[in-house]
């Protein structure tokens, strides 16, 4: 592999946290806003023991979406917050805590579609730094894949080896 595609390799990646999944790399940084905090806030805080709150309620789903993921419900989550992209179309928050929860489950695909559709409602740098990260992961992935489908006497099959170890190398850094 080439020195300029290494260091291209390195300078764009060099800004990176580490990904998991990946040996050597295995502290992840998905970047998330502390539970209980919503980076855009849905409603005025009525509080979760309102009498008022209810199913249907856009603060009572944001509360009960995040608490479900914060004791890993996973599922129960991701039904609220897919609640919320309908009431709230254009809010871009359910669609990046969506990101998360994908990225962290290793479903990596809908988390790219959901950080995608978070980007297309407001333009954040917090959710390209996520996408970015399931971007690498699904690269990765799919270099790896290409290596082990690759006879080992096709040009490509060295390339490819040695770019992944160039990148798991910058990733380590």
């Amino acid at each position: 592999m080439s020195r300029a595609l290494a260091l291209a390799c390195s300078m764009v990646l060099a800004g990176c946290a580490s990904l998991p999944g990946i040996p050597g790399v295995e502290n992840a940084t998905v970047v998330s806003p502390p539970v209980g905090e919503s980076a855009v806030p849905l409603a005025p805080d009525l509080g979760s023991s309102s009498p008022t709150a209810s199913p249907s309620d856009p603060v009572f789903l944001a509360e009960r979406a995040q608490h479900a993921y914060a004791t890993g419900r996973w599922d129960v989550a991701e039904g609220y917050y897919l609640q919320l992209t309908r009431l709230r179309p254009q809010d871009p928050e359910p669609w990046f805590q969506l990101g998360n929860l994908y990225a962290e489950q290793g479903r990596l695909l809908m988390a790219e579609r959901a950080y995608r559709e978070a980007l297309r409602r407001r333009d954040e740098a917090r959710t390209l730094h996520n996408l970015g990260l399931v971007q690498v992961r699904l690269g990765v992935g799919a270099l790896r894949e290409a290596r082990e489908r690759l006879p080992a006497d096709d040009p490509v099959h060295e390339y490819t080896r040695e770019f992944l170890r160039v990148l798991l190398e910058a990733l380590a850094r």
